[in-house]
């Protein structure tokens, strides 16, 4: 199978091609110049916020700037993110150990999303926007294949009604709704929690199980495999329809796909949006009709940009 960037390619999708590299010895030569003059001053800004000491102000682009670490708790050990040793030169000199998400090559986590400390993540599965992952007091955990909608809260708890602390585990295939809330609680393979919906400590939403949009399962709810509960406590509503469950596979899938576009788009550098700006431009100027451009410019068949006057 193509991979997403050569469908685009191929389907002329917006902007048609990723930043093409430098050409030609002058090209290459100022691109090499360039590039070693940028890292020259990332290395000069990073060394004098260091002599700086922790007041320094440092500004920052990122492509997601809410990947971020915790500090795992003395004689505690992390269950899904790698422990990652501070250098002994840094900013937070408290700081001796940091916990870092963990999540596989093809995962997508949209710009807005925030994915904070013990988080492990699996193939396939995405974070989209507004959407807030917090493993600050315990593990949230993520199998593969699995959609967490937008503005989603998902997080652990410390201490519960029993005294056991309760991490988060969401498994494959599964689609979490917008807006919805899962807290401390266990979301089986094939399940779908609905729009709005909240699972509440110690739940266990079973394998192919629907939480309706807007329920609220109350704290240590055992919901069986392939049931429908809805209402506020949720209820047994009636068992799983065979089209319902054949659109729970069809919605993770569709999420994956849909997943790939956004991290195609979100990946664009600076210089490939202003490109793929000119393209769009110089499409609306070749699409009006009574435009006098038509009569003095030959366009490029793919991107639509005046290449040459017409002779």
């Amino acid at each position: 199978m193509p991979s997403i960037v050569s469908q685009f390619r191929s389907a002329g999708y917006r902007f048609p091609y990723r930043h093409p590299p430098a050409e030609g010895f002058i090209e290459k030569t100022l691109s090499a110049v360039g590039g070693i003059l940028r890292g020259l001053g990332a290395a000069l800004d990073e060394f004098g916020a260091m002599v700086q000491g922790p007041g320094a102000l440092k500004e920052t682009v990122q492509p997601n700037l809410a990947w971020a670490p915790t500090k795992p708790e003395e004689g505690s050990s992390p269950q899904a993110g790698s422990l990652v040793k501070v250098p002994a030169v840094t900013r937070v000199p408290l700081l001796k150990q940091i916990i870092m998400p963990v999540k596989a090559d093809n995962v997508f986590i949209a710009p807005s999303a925030n994915v904070l400390g013990d988080v492990k993540i699996g193939s396939g599965s995405s974070i989209w926007y507004g959407a807030v992952l917090r493993a600050d007091v315990n593990a949230i955990h993520i199998g593969s294949n699995t959609n967490i909608q937008d503005n989603v809260v998902v997080h652990v708890a410390k201490y519960s009604i029993d005294g056991k602390a309760k991490p988060t585990v969401i498994g494959s295939n599964v689609t979490v709704g917008h807006g919805a809330t899962v807290h401390a609680a266990t979301i089986k393979d094939n399940a779908l929690v609905g729009m709005g919906a909240t699972v509440l400590d110690g739940s266990v939403v079973g394998e192919g199980a629907i939480v309706a949009a807007g329920a609220i399962v109350p704290p240590n709810t055992n919901i069986p495999a392939n049931q429908v509960w809805a209402g506020s406590p949720a209820r047994f509503l009636r068992d799983v329809l065979p089209e319902e469950r054949a659109f729970l596979t069809a919605s993770a899938a569709n999420y994956a796909s849909l997943a790939a576009q956004h991290a195609f788009e979100n990946g664009k550098s600076f210089e490939e949006l202003a490109t793929e700006s000119a393209v769009e431009r110089e499409r609306a100027i070749a699409a009006d009709p009574t435009n006098s451009v038509h009569q003095m410019w030959v366009f490029d068949r793919q991107t639509m940009i005046a290449v040459s006057p017409k002779k």
